[in-house]
């Protein structure tokens, strides 16, 4: 198995997974023969990547964190939760959106060693109730990382998937909008965090009042600049302390119409550098320790000028991943079975993540 950029894919390749619309529908099923016509409509559709068999990576598996199944799920019900209230035909959807929250939450419980494999939760250009999900994911895995007990996971991961809810009452236009905001409209986005407040403390017979303020807190940053309200340190509750980090993450990872998404390893190298102002300096190394920087699947060049693919990566050391070599300094085809443990060879270091072009005609 192999993930491949849309833009990348041949006529003949194989599917390997089945392929999914941002609102759950089967695009492609899996073992289905890649046409030029199906190329054209994935790219017509946002999809951004897929997984296609390769013989030289047949044994290879993306881990999963959660079911593919149990994200499309979530999607969905955010998606009819928040088009309910968008359209101000009835109230927000409570006992849907707490029942996804334990579906993922018992999941992530069962796989609570995996590391965070971008790769694996997004495929398509993410929509704003996919990046809900997906935050979610996120914060619950930092959460079981620090111990909380079940209950309080599942009170986290409602907060998180509602963490953006305020945006309703943000213009469409804004939402979608393909340059950055002026002042003036960054001014009207950066009031969905009261707006979410109001909208969850209408429930708060429902919701917890911690839940509730993920949606108010999420933008605060630990050295007391972010907004609303400005708080600092441990004023900020602390599920809202983890959901600021992987909000943040996630984003950056992001495609936006004015700027390309950061890898992994970019996103990582950033918020080591910046976030220990703006981030909890106990959160953010637990969350660190959770990515997958080079995740399984990923095609790197090493500074011996070596290219491999990515086949496991051992919690704790994001940065030492198992490298199967395919092709060495000068273009050739290693034997098979040639793999690099890099935590065993502290000189070797990836030099670059590359693009699976290169793999990809190996088809």
């Amino acid at each position: 198995m192999q993930r491949i950029v849309v833009s990348e894919l041949k006529n003949g390749m194989v599917t390997a997974r089945n392929v999914l619309s941002a609102d759950g529908k089967l695009l492609l099923a899996e073992g289905q023969i890649i046409t030029e016509s199906y190329i054209r409509r994935l790219q017509e559709l946002g999809i951004y990547a897929i997984y296609v068999r390769n013989p030289y990576f047949s044994d290879l598996e993306i881990p999963a964190i959660i079911a593919e199944e149990t994200r499309q799920s979530g999607i969905q019900t955010m998606k009819c939760a928040l088009d309910v209230l968008r359209n101000k035909r009835m109230d927000l959807a409570v006992t849907d959106i707490q029942q996804s929250a334990r579906r993922i939450v018992a999941e992530i419980i069962r796989n609570r060693k995996a590391m965070i494999h971008l790769t694996e939760i997004r495929t398509h250009d993410d929509c704003t109730f996919a990046h809900s999900v997906d935050v979610c994911i996120l914060a619950v895995l930092v959460a079981v990382e620090m111990g909380y007990a079940e209950n309080r996971l599942t009170e986290l991961a409602v907060g998180a998937l509602l963490h953006d809810v305020g945006k309703v009452r943000v213009g469409q236009q804004l939402l979608i909008k393909p340059d950055r905001l002026t002042d003036e409209e960054m001014v009207i986005m950066r009031g969905h965090p009261w707006f979410g407040f109001e909208i969850l403390r209408t429930h708060k017979g429902q919701l917890s009042i911690p839940s509730i303020h993920v949606a108010l807190q999420h933008h605060e940053k630990f050295d007391g600049t972010g907004y609303p309200r400005g708080l600092a340190g441990e004023a900020i509750h602390e599920f809202s302390r983890i959901v600021s980090i992987v909000d943040v993450y996630d984003a950056i990872t992001s495609d936006r119409p004015y700027r390309k998404a950061l890898l992994p390893h970019e996103a990582y190298e950033l918020l080591q550098m910046t976030g220990t102002q703006h981030f909890d300096p106990t959160i953010l190394p637990i969350f660190l320790g959770k990515i997958a920087v080079y995740p399984v699947g990923a095609t790197v060049r090493l500074n011996t000028g070596d290219i491999g693919i990515v086949t496991s990566v051992e919690p704790g050391l994001p940065t030492r991943p198992v490298i199967r070599l395919i092709l060495d300094q000068h273009r050739r085809l290693y034997p098979g079975g040639s793999t690099l443990d890099m935590k065993n060879h502290l000189t070797v270091f990836i030099d670059q993540v590359v693009d699976g072009t290169l793999l990809s005609n190996l088809i």
